[in-house]
């Protein structure tokens, strides 16, 4: 591969771009399974300060 065609693929590599608190991250958009809004959490008493809850995704219980 020559330096063209190597600049050439960097230029056209899209990423998602969000950001996590006070920080930013980027991760190439062709790793990217499934971009979902954000819905409510279900607390969970006497949980460690951090995890926020749970989310039901597609029948799955995910800790946040």
């Amino acid at each position: 591969m020559d330096d063209t065609t190597a600049a050439s693929d960097n230029a056209s590599r899209e990423f998602l771009a969000f950001k996590l608190g006070a920080e930013e991250y980027g991760i190439d958009i062709l790793k990217v399974q499934e971009i979902r809004g954000y819905e409510a959490v279900t607390r969970i008493a006497n949980a460690p300060e951090f995890i926020k809850g749970v989310i039901n995704l597609r029948g799955i219980i995910i800790p946040v």
